[in-house]
C-alpha cells in the first residue's frame, strides 16, 4: 500500500470515528476499571481499548492519553460477545459495540506465528468497522502493542450470572487462573479429579505464556497425579520450535500411550506412531510405528476410544510395507482398509473417504481380499458385507459394535 493511500484509509477512518464520537455515551472515572485489551493500530498513533467498568463494558478508540475520539457502553448481560477455538488451548474472542446502525467488532486472540518459527502463538487482534452490516473499514493492531487479559470478559459475565454468548453457546465452566510462574506456585493437588498444576498449565496456554505452560506441565507429569499434564507437555515438546526436545516428547507420550487414560492415550499413541513412521526426533522403524498406530486406531484400551488420524497412519504404515510380496499384498490392503473404515465409526469423513476409495479401486479389479473381508465380517458382528464397514454411524451403541466388529476383523487378518 502507498503512503498516499494508506495516510487516505487512515484519515477517512479516523473521520467516521471521530464523526461517530460526538454522539457516543462518556465513559465514567477510569480509575477503578479492569482491563480487558489494549493496541495500537497499525500505521497509526491512535489507540483501541476495551475494559470492564462494573457491570458495564467499555471501549474507546482515540491517540494514548488524551480524550477519546470515541467512547461506546454496554451493559455485560447485552454486549455481543463470541468465542472460537484459537491454536493450542487458546480462544479467540470477540465483542461488538454498536452506536445506532454502525458497529465496532473488536477481535482478538492468538494466530499459529510465521517464519522464523512458524509454531510461535502470534497475539492479534483487529477492529472491524460495519455500518448496515456491510464493513466499511478494518484496522489491524501491531502485534508489540497488545497488552491483553484473556477470559476476563468471561469471568465477569459468568458472575453476573450469564451463561451464553451471543450466538448461543454455553460458556464453559472452567477456572480461570492467570498462574504465577511454576517455580513460585504450590505442589500439585487433586481438586475434583483435575490436578492443579495441569489447570495452572492450561491457564497459562490460554494466555499465550507457552514456556510458563510447559512448566506446569511437566510439574503435573512429575507429579503422576493424572496424565493429562504428559500429554500436554508431550505435544509442546514435538510442535513448539522454541520448546522441542524430541526425546523428552517420546517420553511423556509414552507415559500416556502405555497407561489407562482412554482419552488422551490413544492420541500420544498416535504421536508416537507418527514420530517413528516419519524419523521425526527419532530413527524410522516401520515395526514400531505401526505397533504404536494399531493402539491409536484398535488396541489402546477396552472403551474402544479411537484417534481417527491414527487409523490414517496406521494404513500409510501398512501399505508402505517395503517386502511385500505378491501373495501378501491383498493382505496389505485388507488391513489397511479396516484401519481406514475404523475412521467411519468416528465420523472422520477424510479418512472414511480414504477407506471408500480403497474399496472402489480394489473391488473394481475383482481383488480376492474383498470376498474375504466379506466372509469374516459376517461372522464377526452386524455388518454382512465389508462395504458397509465405511457407513457412517453417529449413535454411540451402534458406532461402539461396529469399533468391535472391526477389531476383531483387524486381529484376525495377518500382516505382512
Amino acid at each position: 500500500m502507498t503512503l498516499f493511500r494508506r495516510w487516505m484509509r487512515n484519515a477517512i477512518v479516523g473521520a467516521i470515528l471521530a464523526g461517530l464520537g460526538a454522539t457516543a455515551a462518556m465513559a465514567k472515572d477510569r480509575s477503578a476499571e479492569q482491563n480487558v485489551l489494549t493496541c495500537l493500530n497499525d500505521g497509526q498513533d491512535r489507540q483501541v481499548s476495551v475494559s470492564i467498568s462494573g457491570i458495564e463494558a467499555v471501549y474507546r478508540y482515540g491517540r494514548p492519553r488524551e480524550n477519546p475520539e470515541l467512547t461506546l457502553i454496554s451493559p455485560l448481560a447485552e454486549v455481543d460477545y463470541r468465542r472460537k477455538s484459537g491454536p493450542g488451548s487458546t480462544f479467540d474472542e470477540v465483542i461488538t459495540f454498536a452506536n445506532g446502525d454502525t458497529s465496532y467488532r473488536i477481535a482478538a486472540g492468538f494466530r499459529d506465528g510465521a517464519q522464523p518459527d512458524p509454531s510461535a502463538y502470534i497475539p492479534f487482534a483487529t477492529l472491524t468497522v460495519s455500518r448496515a452490516g456491510k464493513d466499511i473499514a478494518q484496522l489491524s493492531c501491531n502485534a508489540e502493542t497488545i497488552r491483553r487479559v484473556h477470559d476476563r470478559l468471561l469471568a465477569n459475565m459468568r458472575e453476573i450470572g450469564r451463561e451464553r454468548s451471543s450466538d448461543g453457546e454455553t460458556f464453559p465452566n472452567y477456572d480461570i487462573e492467570y498462574p504465577m510462574p511454576a517455580r513460585q506456585s504450590a505442589a500439585c493437588e487433586t481438586d475434583n479429579n483435575v490436578d492443579t498444576c495441569w489447570a495452572r498449565g492450561v491457564g497459562a496456554e490460554r494466555g499465550g505464556d507457552l514456556r510458563g505452560a510447559l512448566e506446569h506441565y511437566d510439574m503435573s507429569c512429575n507429579a503422576g497425579l493424572i496424565t493429562a499434564g504428559c500429554y500436554e507437555a508431550g505435544k509442546l515438546y514435538l510442535q513448539k520450535q522454541a520448546l522441542r526436545n524430541y526425546p523428552r516428547a517420546k517420553e511423556r507420550f509414552s507415559r500416556v500411550c502405555n497407561g489407562d487414560d482412554s482419552g488422551q492415550g490413544p492420541y500420544a499413541c498416535k504421536y508416537l506412531g507418527w514420530m517413528y513412521l516419519t524419523g521425526v526426533g527419532t530413527e524410522r522403524d516401520r515395526d514400531l510405528a505401526r505397533g504404536f498406530l494399531a493402539k491409536a486406531c484398535f488396541l489402546q484400551n477396552e472403551d474402544l476410544l479411537i484417534d481417527a488420524e491414527g487409523c490414517h497412519f496406521l494404513a500409510q504404515s501398512i501399505l508402505e510395507t517395503r517386502d511385500v510380496s505378491a501373495s501378501t499384498a491383498g493382505t496389505a490392503k485388507y488391513a489397511a482398509y479396516l484401519s481406514l473404515a475404523m475412521a467411519c465409526t468416528d465420523n472422520a469423513k477424510t479418512v472414511c473417504d480414504e477407506a471408500r476409495s480403497l474399496y472402489q479401486r480394489e473391488a473394481a479389479r475383482g481383488a480376492a481380499w474383498i470376498k474375504a473381508c466379506d466372509a469374516h465380517a459376517a461372522r464377526h458382528g452386524p455388518i454382512a458385507s465389508c462395504a458397509q464397514l465405511t457407513t457412517i454411524e453417529e449413535d454411540y451403541d451402534p458406532a461402539k459394535a461396529m469399533r468391535r466388529q472391526m477389531k476383531d476383523l483387524f486381529l484376525g487378518a495377518p500382516l505382512p
